[in-house]
């Protein structure tokens, strides 16, 4: 839930990341803010269970909420039947005490609010995303009235063709074929559960990196990036059991890092065996480092990190979302860590996953 959305509704103060909040009608604690000096309420950060209370040293009753993704610590409050908080206190801290059924109905709205915002986001979705359908057929048939030009060139076979072909032509195909790859990839936004649809065939993750790097080509060029692709170890990268929608990883994330490139850097793949039965993938590039509290909530939904947008007005938040539905259906993940050191927020950025190959 968004931080401002909860701000508006919570009237009780509370922590949200490491940092106390007021709410809109009660101001934290004095004795939160002035004489704390542990604040360890905030060890139910660490917590993985909706509702799990703390009882603080300075006694206060301390309780967690899970909302989505998200933690708030409804903090520095006194239950009614606090007996850990002297009784003098209570009276200077009586607009501080609460029924506990009180606390635990506020949640139970919270979440049937944010419920009820999901559901409005997927309608509204779907019903965006519905308009591609049919510009997605358009962009079909021009892409096949393009193959069928370059199937007229001189050429023992399609790809012999495309070589000999003039350089605009090669250049538009490659756009094209770009284009409706990513088209396909709307219909697992609208519907993720098509995600597993077909059956697994057996993909080859270096050739599949290598064919998308050479249809961002020409983004490259006028990004004023280089992609380069690497078999680390230089052993033969086996073939892995995937779904066909393996195939838009390679797309979001060189489509990812080429959007928050800087310019004149170079985009690294590395491909390694880590086994004789699953391979690495890294994408590593410089641009605008995730922040530390956001490096898991990247993979949300819609969520885009600050560093992003103020360095990109591109991109609404989905792509690294689908990406990690689409690792977790082959039971993988996708992970995020960043280098050392950085220049002004901006840095090495690193996207990485294994996957399994066939023996």
């Amino acid at each position: 839930m968004d931080l401002e959305l909860f701000t508006s509704l919570s009237k009780y103060p509370f922590i949200y990341g490491e940092k106390l909040f007021d709410s809109q009608e009660l101001k934290q604690n004095k004795t939160c803010t002035e004489k704390c000096l542990q604040k360890d309420c905030k060890l139910l950060n660490e917590k993985t269970a909706n509702l799990q209370e703390y009882i603080c040293n300075k006694g206060y009753n301390n309780i967690l909420f899970l909302i989505g993704q998200d933690k708030f610590i409804i903090n520095g409050i006194i239950f009614e039947n606090n007996t850990s908080v002297p009784v003098g206190r209570k009276e200077v801290r009586k607009e501080y005490i609460f029924d506990r059924q009180v606390i635990l109905l506020f949640n139970l709205k919270i979440k049937k609010i944010e419920e009820y915002i999901l559901e409005k986001i997927n309608v509204a979705t779907e019903q965006n995303f519905s308009i591609f359908h049919d510009f997605k057929t358009a962009m079909n048939i021009i892409y096949r009235c393009t193959h069928d030009l370059i199937n007229k060139e001189p050429g023992a076979n399609f790809y012999e063709k495309l070589e000999n072909c003039d350089i605009s032509l090669k250049d538009l195909y490659d756009s094209l074929d770009l284009i409706t790859s990513q088209l396909g990839m709307m219909d697992t936004i609208i519907n993720p559960s098509s995600i597993t649809f077909g059956e697994k065939r057996e993909i080859n993750l270096y050739k599949l990196f290598d064919k998308i790097t050479k249809l961002f080509r020409h983004l490259s060029i006028k990004n004023k990036v280089i992609i380069v692709l690497k078999n680390i170890d230089g052993q033969y990268i086996r073939d892995s059991r995937c779904y066909e929608s393996i195939e838009f990883i390679a797309l979001i994330l060189l489509d990812n890092a080429l959007k928050y490139s800087a310019p004149n850097s170079t985009i690294e793949v590395e491909l390694s065996r880590l086994n004789r039965n699953k391979v690495k993938v890294k994408i590593k590039n410089i641009g605008p480092l995730v922040s530390d509290e956001n490096k898991e909530r990247i993979f949300e939904k819609f969520f885009r990190d600050d560093s992003a947008k103020n360095f990109s007005k591109e991109g609404i938040g989905i792509g690294l979302w689908v990406a990690q539905k689409i690792l977790e259906a082959h039971g993988s993940k996708l992970c995020y860590y960043k280098g050392s050191t950085s220049n002004y927020g901006i840095g090495l950025n690193i996207f990485e996953f294994d996957l399994e190959t066939i023996p």
